[in-house]
């Protein structure tokens, strides 16, 4: 029996981490049958350690250009390639799933990306813009892939029921099966890295994310400035990668306010976040758009309390275990931040985060993967 796994697209972020982490697992759980992933060319190093009798990696030139040549080979070669290797699933955990496949394969499809199904979330970015149009045809292309794919996998209840309004028998074929957590965040490495100057070991807020819209930095920072006008002086530190104006506006944002408790550290060695975490005095997640949050699952191993976003799908990651806050109206962080600060409630919530953090686990989300990829053959 062999799988097929489509990697192209998976060229940085939780995509590739999605990847890595199945396939660290693949090679642990002993199935018997094997798996054939198609890289790219900026992506084929990161792949190619998990090569042995059971996975083998096919790097793809034509397809590497870019999305256009990488579209062509899907529609053109790819029927061509299933069929020549003989395999039983295609799996395209990128989203997109447009391709007739031979018979004897089935195809399956997962869902990573909220952001073209959020019209709350798309109206944030400038009506006129790329990404606004990219976010409109993903949700056709998105539909369409569903419908044709043989399976779905979702990885939050949450996106499911968000695609059930537009497919209603979608549940017939998908399975929602949540993401787990990297060991690295669940082993205490608290003295492997020495934390950047001028932050305190326990004495800090932080929020780790990309800078974008929906992850509402500029929102977070504003809490902070009216805090410190109120005598508060624990300071909140930053950390990820810009890409867009809107990350430019938020360093902008901290410049200006010249406030010496407001910290952006930029893009942090991903290896050197469990460390940054676990010496925290407590973390913050206010985004207001995701499918599966890993963030807050890294931040949940932690053991330290979180401040996160009421908005879903993040409590039905969180459960009880966090302090939830609406990160757009005004004084609901700071109503967190003072609810923490009482007596004993600090180390209640680290407390909690421990133990929800045990119900995440990479063996089980690939051993259910793998299953379902196979459970139609």
């Amino acid at each position: 029996m062999k799988i097929v796994i489509n990697a192209l697209s998976a060229l940085r972020g939780g995509g590739q981490t999605y990847l890595i982490n199945l396939l660290s697992e693949f090679k642990e759980l002993n199935l018997d049958y094997k798996l054939i992933v198609i890289t790219n060319k900026k992506n084929n190093h990161i792949f190619e350690k998990f090569k042995n009798n059971n996975i083998e990696l096919f790097e793809l030139n034509f397809a590497s250009k870019n999305i256009i040549f990488r579209t062509l080979w899907e529609l053109m070669y790819l029927p061509k390639f299933l069929k020549k290797h003989k395999a039983n699933s295609y799996f395209s955990p990128g989203g997109i799933m447009v391709t007739p496949i031979p018979k004897g394969c089935k195809s399956y499809t997962a869902l990573r990306n909220m952001l073209p199904f959020d019209e709350n979330e798309r109206k944030r970015f400038p009506l006129f813009s790329y990404i606004r149009f990219k976010l409109w045809l993903l949700k056709r292309v998105f539909l369409l892939s569903y419908k044709m794919s043989d399976g779905v996998i979702f990885i939050s209840n949450h996106s499911l029921q968000e695609v059930k309004k537009f497919i209603p028998n979608i549940k017939s074929k998908s399975r929602v099966i949540y993401h787990g957590i990297n060991s690295n965040f669940l082993t205490k490495s608290a003295a492997l890295n020495s934390l950047p100057e001028g932050v305190i070991e326990n004495q800090y807020y932080l929020y780790v994310s990309i800078l974008d819209v929906y992850k509402a930095q500029k929102e977070v920072i504003e809490s902070w400035l009216r805090m410190n006008s109120q005598g508060n002086e624990l300071p909140l530190v930053l950390v990820g990668p810009k890409y867009n104006d809107y990350g430019e506006q938020v360093v902008e944002l901290i410049e200006e306010s010249k406030q010496d408790n407001i910290i952006y550290l930029g893009p942090v060695d991903y290896n050197k976040l469990p460390a940054l975490y676990q010496n925290s005095r407590a973390l913050i997640f206010a985004s207001s758009c995701e499918c599966c949050p890993n963030i807050l699952l890294e931040k949940l191993a932690s053991g330290k309390p979180v401040l996160c976003s009421n908005i879903m799908p993040m409590p039905e990651f969180g459960k009880s275990s966090v302090v939830y806050f609406n990160p757009y109206e005004k004084g609901s962080l700071e109503a967190g931040v003072n609810h923490l600060e009482e007596v004993g409630n600090l180390e209640k919530y680290s407390n909690l985060s421990a133990s929800r953090a045990t119900n995440f686990n990479w063996r089980k989300t690939a051993k259910s993967t793998f299953e379902f990829l196979m459970n139609n053959n």
